[in-house]
């Protein structure tokens, strides 16, 4: 066996119970040797007798390698290992190809041509083989996680296309009904002095357009703080805060929102908080974030804001009274651009990845927890301004 540096199985098997190893031979007798290789490195091996089934077997199972015995023409060594290393779905798998040693020059160059990773002899040291077949898996198993990685980034590409493509048809929605809001007021002001006849209508086009120029204006700052909270260009002007006047701020911003969906935002606080240090403007968009993903949730009728300390930490839960967030949505729920399921009022997937942020640059920790017969609460931990030691709540 090979020294503990080596790759080990684990690295290279990721998945346990896959095919491991093929060997690919005309009959049982001849595989054998081959078939011993790979079991004293601990592998699971699969013999099959025909080129055909071969192919198809590292087409669908993408095993670790495959060996050849080319020392039998029968068995077309050489065209399957060109036929593997000529397909984009097969070209990575290793091939080692075992050929006779009377003739070996000429064998040597046909596997080569044919694109064989490593070519042995029956007389070939063990060693040798262990040091080739252990090199070729650890060279595969980079190729795979670069292969993942891959994967991932066009992903994350996507994704980021799918939101650009979103933001910019929301923000043509608001500005179109923002235009046509204005073109209506202009024709009722035209009246120069009267009293309009429709006043309601003009009142309620006036309260819509102010909504939309807050949510248009929310967006771009969202969209622009983001950005610099990505690029490390965020200045905190921190000063002492209560967390009450905190949260009376954050519920100022968000009351017209919630009133138009009929919902309702409530504080209540602990007799005694004390205050914390960090930038307002920024603890306020984060609370609002949060608020206002509450609030889109479809069967939540209220947001309950509550302000607690202990321990020197003062905490924030932001719950709704009905809605929770599946668990498996927990997980990606304050990345970037992700947006949560379909039948929930679509977001822009910045909003909860800005507030994760802002509380994590003031020293603070978020997450996501159920309260018993509501809804799924946002709890933002940050430390108070108490000379008391703090003693973190596990998140």
């Amino acid at each position: 066996m090979l020294s503990s540096q080596r790759t080990t199985r684990h690295d290279v098997l990721p998945n346990p119970g896959q095919i491991e190893g093929v060997v690919v031979a005309s009959t049982r007798q001849a595989a054998r040797p081959l078939v011993d290789v790979l079991k004293g490195e601990g592998m699971n091996v699969q013999v099959v007798g025909s080129p055909d089934v071969a192919f198809e077997e590292v087409l669908l199972h993408r095993p670790n390698l495959i060996m050849i015995d080319a020392r039998t023409k029968a068995v077309g060594g050489f065209d399957l290992c060109a036929r593997l290393k000529g397909n984009v779905r097969t070209h990575f798998v290793p091939v080692i190809m075992w050929i006779d040693a009377k003739g070996w020059e000429s064998s040597y160059l046909q596997a080569v041509s044919a694109g064989a990773d490593a070519v042995f002899a029956p007389n070939s040291s063990p060693e040798e083989v262990r040091a080739r077949l252990w090199a070729l898996l650890r060279t595969q198993v980079l190729y795979r996680r670069e292969e993942k990685k891959r994967l991932s980034q066009g992903s994350s590409i996507v994704e980021r296309r799918r939101w650009v493509g979103g933001l910019i048809h929301d923000l043509q929605n608001s500005i179109g009904a923002m235009q046509a809001n204005f073109e209506f007021l202009a024709q009722e002001m035209a009246t120069r002095g009267r009293v309009p006849s429709n006043k309601s209508e003009v009142d309620e086009c006036i309260q819509d357009c102010r909504a939309l120029f807050r949510d248009v204006a929310r967006t771009l700052r969202t969209v622009l703080d983001f950005e610099r909270f990505e690029s490390d260009r965020v200045l905190l002007r921190e000063e002492k805060i209560s967390v009450s006047d905190l949260a009376e701020k954050a519920k100022a911003v968000v009351d017209a929102s919630a009133s138009t969906r009929n919902k309702t935002v409530s504080i209540e606080a602990a007799s005694s908080l004390h205050p914390i240090q960090g930038d307002l403007d920024y603890l306020c968009e984060a609370t609002v974030n949060l608020i206002l993903y509450v609030l889109r949730q479809p069967g939540n009728r209220q947001c309950r804001i509550r302000l607690s300390c202990a321990g020197g930490l003062t905490h924030i839960s932001i719950a709704g009274d009905h809605d929770r967030i599946p668990e498996e949505q927990r997980k990606r729920i304050f990345e970037p651009y992700f947006q949560a399921a379909k039948h929930i009022p679509r977001g822009h997937g910045l909003g909860l990845a800005l507030a994760k942020a802002i509380v994590e640059i003031h020293g603070g920790a978020i997450w996501v927890e159920d309260i018993p017969h509501a809804g799924t609460a946002f709890v933002i931990e940050l430390p108070s301004c108490d000379p008391s030691p703090r003693q973190r709540t596990p998140g």
